[in-house]
């Protein structure tokens, strides 16, 4: 098997693998020398053949045979006719050095570019701790780059003391794990045990930020004064992705006394059910005769999005719609923090009423939803002003705030929403940028049916607000 590897001064390699091709990005010649080195060195090891390396950069060239046992030769060297600096070379040929006397190991792996199935590559060099004094330094492929505890030569261990600096064997953290995603995923399949991609590791660590349970109830408040800003589809998706991740215990709440649209959003579950029917219930549901079962019957379930909706009164015609107070959201909040863990209210369009300022109290996070237009942005500015004017409670949730932009159009909107998003950054914790997707756009709402760049956006959002939990 051939590599040829051209790197030019900026540290970009373009690799040619068998015909494969791809383009990577390091800090250094040095460093995009040690990765090519070290993706021979893996491909060989992995699939038992022997690898050619040929190396060509602003120092000269250089072609190298790699076995099947990782170890490598140099079998030519031909210096640049260009006069390269004596120190880069000299960070060169020492890096060149380490890599040839050093046994093969199983690098982590950077991130590759899109397109065809490209080589392998790998990142600069292996980051783990230091090891445990008797342990080998090789890292294991097996055990996702850490070194290798087989055969240790350690000290006996004094009676009663504790090797705590020994790693587990069995609790290892799952963004350890190969690859599982994209080309290096496809490649596992086939017997390789590549690190992920930056890209699959950040995702993972997404995940497992949102799936973590935390101890007691939390409220999430998605607050924006202007109609048509975003707040629905931002409840829904906020919902769904803890749902979705962490086993259900979240309740969406449309907490809004003007008609709101949280209901028409979503599924029904077979009744009409609203906030109205729940409140003639909360005394009952606050008791120890009552069972979650029972609740089905006021809130609606999403099969597939695995949270709950609890809908306002969209009563109309002769029917005179409820108005929600303060106390009876109280009510309505004991028995949702009685029986969910994540609760995720959306607020209506006033900042006046009872009903909104008693969210506030119980709210541990607000997140603001934005749409890429000066109207939506003036009301999130708005509301932002209104609870850093607040009580101490208020001035928290607003220095806490996520900001969530929202493009309601494709194409140009990116640069506004850009911009919008930088304008909130500095007065608010964390802001995160949603893609337009015509499924956030009208009708029901259902995260399966957007593209996967929207629903890794919406995962970043989760992940942004599970950190002010």
């Amino acid at each position: 098997m051939r590599m040829t590897a051209t790197i030019n001064s900026t540290g970009a390699v373009d690799l040619d693998t068998a015909g494969q091709t791809s383009r990577e990005t390091y800090p250094s010649v040095a460093d995009a020398r040690r990765a090519v080195m070290a993706t021979a060195k893996t491909l060989a090891e992995q699939t038992s053949q022997d690898m050619q390396l040929h190396i060509e950069d602003p120092s000269g060239s250089r072609t190298f045979l790699v076995d099947a046992y990782g170890t490598s030769r140099q079998e030519s060297a031909t210096p640049a006719t260009v006069q390269v600096p004596a120190e880069s070379v000299a960070t060169v040929e020492s890096a060149e050095t380490a890599e040839s006397e050093s046994p093969a190991t199983m690098e982590p792996v950077a991130q590759a570019s899109v397109g065809t199935v490209p080589a392998v590559a790998a990142v600069e060099e292996d980051q783990t701790p230091a090891p445990v004094a008797g342990t080998s330094t090789a890292p294991n492929p097996f055990l996702g780059g850490r070194p290798s505890t087989a055969s240790p030569v350690a000290e006996p261990a004094a009676p009663g003391s504790r090797r705590e600096s020994l790693p587990s064997f069995v609790d290892r953290p799952e963004v350890d794990a190969p690859a599982q995603r994209g080309w290096r995923g496809a490649l596992n399949q086939l017997g390789l045990h590549l690190a992920p991609s930056a890209a699959e590791l950040s995702q993972r660590q997404d995940e497992a930020a949102v799936s973590a349970h935390w101890a007691g109830p939390r409220t999430i408040a998605v607050l924006n004064p202007k109609g048509g800003a975003g707040k629905t589809p931002t409840v829904i998706c906020l919902a769904a992705v803890f749902a979705r991740l962490s086993g259900g215990g979240v309740l969406a709440w449309d907490n809004n006394n003007s008609l709101g649209s949280l209901g028409w959003r979503t599924f029904d579950a077979g009744h009409e059910a609203c906030v109205v029917d729940l409140l003639g219930r909360t005394e009952h549901f606050m008791t120890s005769d009552a069972r979650v079962g029972d609740l089905s019957g006021y809130v609606h379930h999403q099969p597939a999005d695995r949270y709950d909706v609890l809908r306002s009164d969209d009563r109309s015609g002769d029917q005179e719609r409820h108005m929600v107070t303060g106390d009876e959201v109280d009510r309505l909040h004991a028995v949702a923090a009685k029986y969910y863990r994540a609760i995720v209210m959306d607020s209506g369009n006033t900042e006046r009423g009872a009903n909104w300022q008693a969210m506030i109290g119980h709210a541990d996070q607000v997140v603001i939803p934005v749409k890429s237009v000066d109207d939506a942005a003036e009301g999130a500015s708005r509301v932002l002003a209104a609870l850093h004017t607040g009580d101490a409670h208020a001035q928290e949730l607003a220095r806490n705030a996520v900001v969530v932009v929202l493009c309601c159009e494709p194409g140009h909107q990116k640069t506004k929403a850009k911009e919008l998003a930088e304008e909130f950054a500095p007065y608010v914790r964390a802001v995160a940028t949603i893609p337009y997707d015509r499924a956030l756009v009208e009708g029901r709402v259902r995260f399966s049916a957007m593209t996967p760049a929207t629903r890794r956006a919406w995962l970043r959002a989760g992940a942004a607000v599970r950190e002010g939990l």
